[in-house]
């Protein structure tokens, strides 16, 4: 399949240098520095894996006229700006590595829904001041049809990944597993921002896990409230933090927190990282999305709104 991979940042220079390592027809979109960069240098993967692959770069969008496969990674703020650009293509097979849910009704309006799946990727990255990238974690880009529905294209872009190196796997409970994503995920970044610590300092800390599960618990309730069940993913305990008393989901994720001190001690949320370069934050799309919807279905969210509103602070100060 010829794909597109969107954006040369930690998760776009993982994926289009694993497809490209594994013989696959793939072109990055890059811009500025970082397209001369990748042209001179390759794409230079190290951590969990380690290779350089020469990697097709494009900056003109206008210069592609036809693919099989479009994966987004640019950040959720620079969506509608990047996509425009490729508005011209027909891509059978759209999808995204971010982070967030509103991504897919983005893409639906300027590719069309039939031809967006969604997907959900527990995989990370940094990206070094030097241009290389270390891959960092491998969990699972999950892929599926929003119907629920088995598909060809599915399950070629599922294998392609895994035959990559990429963790894959078709699902076909896809809302499932991203709105599960996103309930770890907005706990934890607003924790990560607020006290710009180490992720298993301030998941093991009594009181950062107590803010943290009712952030949770609050997003849960909004997904339920749209009849998507919940799940565990990755390593956090999503099920026991919104199904569970108060004081089990404190419990789960400082047990979480000890595991990440065993196992990553090192590990700092992306928007962490983001922060502490100074870079804009992706807070509206993500948690900003998250609140608006509890605001539509009229479920008090205290905790969320604070969170974000604190997050919303740090990020029109940078």
């Amino acid at each position: 399949m010829k794909t597109v991979v969107l954006g040369a940042g930690a998760l776009g220079s993982i994926i289009a240098g694993h497809l490209t390592r594994a013989g696959e027809d793939v072109t990055l979109v890059a811009r500025g520095n970082r397209a001369e960069y990748l042209r001179q240098n390759g794409i230079t993967i190290n951590g969990l894996a380690e290779f350089n692959a020469a990697c097709p770069i494009v900056t003109n969008p206008s210069q592609i006229s036809e693919a099989d496969v479009l994966i987004v990674a640019v950040k959720t703020y620079q969506m509608n700006s990047a996509i425009s650009g490729l508005s011209h293509v027909r891509f059978p097979c759209v999808t995204s590595v971010q982070n967030g849910v509103r991504w897919y009704e983005q893409l639906s309006e300027v590719f069309g829904v039939a031809n967006v799946i969604g997907a959900s990727a527990l995989i990370s990255g940094e990206m070094a001041a030097s241009g290389e990238v270390s891959f960092t974690y491998n969990g699972c880009f999950e892929v599926g049809e929003i119907s629920g529905e088995s598909t060809v294209r599915v399950q070629d872009l599922s294998e392609m990944l895994q035959r990559s190196g990429v963790n894959s796997a078709s699902a076909a409970n896809i809302l499932t597993v991203q709105w599960s994503k996103l309930v770890a995920w907005v706990g934890a970044t607003s924790l990560g921002l607020l006290t710009q610590l180490e992720t298993y300092k301030f998941a093991s800390d009594s009181g950062c896990a107590l803010v943290w599960a009712r952030v949770m618990r609050e997003v849960g309730t909004i997904a339920k409230m749209k009849g998507i069940l919940l799940e565990d993913t990755g390593p956090f305990p999503v099920k026991i933090v919104v199904n569970e008393s108060e004081e089990n989901a404190v419990l789960a994720l400082q047990e979480l927190g000890h595991k990440f001190e065993a196992t990553a001690p090192d590990h700092r949320m992306s928007a962490l990282q983001d922060l502490q370069r100074g870079q804009r934050l992706e807070i509206d799309e993500t948690m900003g999305h998250a609140v608006d919807e509890a605001r539509r279905l009229g479920i008090p969210t205290p905790t969320l709104e604070m969170c974000y509103n604190l997050c919303k602070g740090i990020n029109e100060n940078l």
